[in-house]
């Protein structure tokens, strides 16, 4: 009771303090700004969508990046604050002192008071995305295009999960603001956490219990198993509940010698408390692992109006369908007998947006549950289960290997210490990276994932290694490095588990294998004979295999000459024994044959930008370099300045063409992307897809591909834009200006 008569009385000390105001008026900063976004789409955006566009979850978006980044945490640190600095500055933290039976009372009534504000701040914001949203709806074009859908559950979920998230970054400032009565110091402190977090997860050492990943996570992240509340805010909560009874003992018994008159009941009321929640955070803060099933099931539900009706397991490299799904009134749940090992598979679908496939790894025992995007919901494409960690580590690793590779290559022996340097602080990156790596509900990857990767990595820094070494070695067979292993190098004790990685089918670990059986042929012979007689001394026929496999996906898209595919075919795929193996390499290489010098090229069918048809007759005459691209690869928009640049020194000879041919699923998404009235690429989007995909073997995209004035193939697989190699190749056949 006496308590909340200490709660309500600090009403009467904020009336004219400007607190609420102030973090009332931050907390409508971001309605302030999407409202101006909005008026201002109003009055300059003319065209109307073309594709469904969900109202609130785009302003929900738009105004929750300045909120949680700025706005909400300046919020927190100013009014802790200014609430401890009133006191300060009316000096009754020492009145209150006189009064001890109500110390712990007034001190946590009033961080309270606090929590109270920045709770009525988040509620204001959210009230205040539904007015925005309200407004955008009311200007927007009134078709059915424009959806408002309101998902309140989604509001009142972010608000109770933010509410939580920020017990921890407000008990923090709260308590250095009554500990120190200058309130630069807490500002300081509170804005140097925001400061330092981005500094210290570059470096890959922020901890994940840090109090503003905390509160960033605890509206940017939901749970990928349904639940309202993932570890983040109970953390939140029992570091709050820690701060909060270790500063009310130092406020309560600071002056006095508590360790004389009041051992016991200190030892009860703080000390054994604090133990037993600090024990309880660190329970929280312990990741685990998901344990597997006792059968191997995909299942998951598809959204309504979808049109997916079937779902398709395909082998990892080649399109082999492993598994046929069915989909039943918008849901599937398929138990699979065959005894699949651990490694990564694909899945295949056709819906109303086009083909789709996505990346999953499995093996017998594994929940596969598949979560499709839904706009209505706001939800992303997702595969949780028994394997959630693994497929939601979407991280890439080895980020740094080109530029070492790069300085490999030139097999100088002034790099050596440098390239030691960097393979080690790499390796040691990317384990940190695998090794941190958890879940919204704190998941982590399984055992046998990770001794996966570690053996990937170990396989790809050795490759990386003995190419260095052994361009050392032809430069000088004396050097000091040609006996140092890849252990000495990364500073390891590890032994690479070659069966392990060998049953995953792991392409780094089939690339080392061949480089190592290439290294070993001192013959005068080409590399394919060199290539074929390594296979051949294998005693492993199932590894024969795999290899052979590799060496024909690798080198061949690279091939444009038909006596060499022909020499490739000859040597490496009877080597592929499996039936059904080898009838998809079979095809794969009469399909390249296809493509090869002098081939006619599939024409495509195409609009401009103003709906004008264009086919590549269109051109004749003239050569023409084809870039494939889609307004969602991200490598495609990085090429198309480069490709640009090419087609600004090219044009002015006036016997080529540049051409952007886009495949994306939907024509909207292009004219979106699209830069119109280009003068410098011809920029098409492509009508015959399905025609030009199984004929040019679009398998990623970019993709860049030379044709000749009659309509014939140079070459169907041309660097990229951005490769030096691109100019270079295009001068070697056009002709020369006099």
């Amino acid at each position: 009771m006496k308590f909340f008569k200490a709660f309500a009385a600090e009403n009467i000390k904020l009336k004219h303090s400007g607190i609420r105001t102030t973090a009332f008026i931050l907390a409508v900063i971001p309605f302030l700004i999407s409202t101006g976004v909005s008026i201002y789409k109003y009055f300059t955006e003319k065209a109307e969508a073309t594709d469904p566009v969900y109202i609130f979850f785009d302003t929900y978006n738009l105004a929750v990046k300045p909120f949680i980044g700025l706005f909400y945490p300046l919020i927190i640190i100013v009014t802790a604050s200014r609430i401890a600095q009133l006191e300060h500055k009316n000096n009754t933290w020492q009145l209150m002192e006189t009064q001890p039976v109500k110390r712990a009372y007034l001190f946590n009534a009033k961080f309270f008071k606090a929590y109270q504000i920045c709770f009525y701040s988040i509620i204001l914001f959210m009230l205040s995305i539904v007015a925005s949203s309200l407004l955008s709806y009311l200007l927007n074009p009134k078709n059915d295009l424009y959806i408002l859908n309101i998902d309140w559950l989604f509001l009142l979920q972010i608000t109770l999960s933010l509410t939580l998230g920020t017990a921890f970054l407000l008990a923090l400032i709260y308590v250095v603001s009554v500990r120190f009565s200058n309130i630069f110091i807490s500002i300081i402190i509170g804005f140097g956490l925001l400061l330092v977090a981005p500094i210290l997860t570059f470096l890959k050492l922020l901890p994940k219990w840090f109090p503003t990943i905390i509160l960033e996570n605890s509206i940017n992240v939901q749970s990928d198993l349904g639940y309202w509340f993932t570890y983040n805010e109970y953390l939140s909560i029992i570091a709050m509940v820690i701060i909060l009874f270790i500063a009310t003992f130092w406020y309560v018994y600071k002056n006095k010698k508590w360790w004389i008159t009041n051992k016991s009941s200190v030892l009860i009321n703080y000390a054994v408390p604090v133990l037993v929640l600090f024990g309880f955070f660190l329970y929280v803060n312990h990741p685990t692992q998901i344990l597997q099933s006792n059968e191997t099931v995909i299942k998951g539900t598809v959204p309504e109006n979808s049109m997916i009706s079937t779902i398709y397991l395909l082998d990892g490299t080649m399109n082999d369908t492993l598994q046929t799904i069915e989909v039943k009134g918008n849901h599937f749940h398929k138990v699979i007998i065959d005894d699949l090992p651990l490694k990564k598979y694909r899945l295949a679908w056709w819906s109303d947006k086009g083909e789709a496939q996505a990346s999953v790894l499995l093996s017998k025992n594994d929940v596969v549950e598949i979560q499709f995007p839904d706009e209505t919901k706001g939800q992303d494409f997702k595969i949780l289960g028994t394997r959630l960690a693994e497929n939601s580590l979407n991280v890439k690793l080895g980020d740094d290997l080109g530029y070492i590779k790069q300085l490999a290559d030139k097999g100088s022996e002034d790099n050596a210490e440098l390239i030691i340097m960097l393979l080690k602080d790499s390796y040691k990156k990317d384990l940190k990276t695998v090794n941190k790596f958890h879940t919204s509900d704190n998941y982590v990857i399984r055992d046998d994932y990770t001794e996966i990767i570690k053996n990937e990595l170990y396989y790809k820094y050795n490759l990386i290694w003995m190419q260095y070494k052994d361009a050392l070695v032809r430069s000088n067979p004396k050097n000091e490095y040609k006996d140092k292993s890849i252990q000495d190098v990364l500073n390891i004790d590890f032994k690479p588990n070659e069966d392990f990685i060998a049953k995953a089918e792991n392409t780094e670990y089939y690339r080392f294998k061949i480089y190592e059986l290439l290294s070993k042929d001192t013959s005068d012979g080409d590399i394919l004979t060199k290539y074929r007689n390594g296979l051949g001394s294998l005693k492993n026929p199932t590894l024969e295999t795999q290899l052979a496999k590799i060496i024909l996906e690798d080198k061949l898209p690279n091939v444009n000459d038909l006596n060499e595919i022909n020499r490739y075919e000859e040597l490496f795929l009877p080597l592929i024994k499996d039936q059904r193996t080898h009838t998809y390499y079979s095809k794969f290489i009469n399909d390249k044959k296809r493509l090869t010098i002098g081939s006619k090229a599939l024409a495509f069918e195409a609009i401009t930008t103003d709906n004008q048809p264009k086919n590549l007759a269109d051109y004749k005459g003239k050569f023409v370099v084809l870039d494939f691209w889609a307004s969602w690869c991200g490598p495609c928009i990085y090429q198309a300045d480069y490709f640009e640049k090419h087609a600004i020194e090219y044009n002015k000879r006036g016997d080529v063409v540049f051409v952007s041919l886009s495949i994306d699923q939907k024509e909207s998404a292009w004219r979106k992307k699209v830069k119109l009235n280009d003068k410098n690429v011809i920029q098409l989007y492509a009508k015959n897809q399905k025609a030009l995909n199984d004929f040019y073997r679009l398998s990623s995209i970019p993709r860049f591909i030379f044709i000749d004035p009659e309509g014939k193939i140079i070459n169907s697989n041309f660097p990229f834009p951005d490769d030096a190699n691109f100019k270079v190749m295009l001068d070697q056949v056009l002709p020369k200006k006099q």
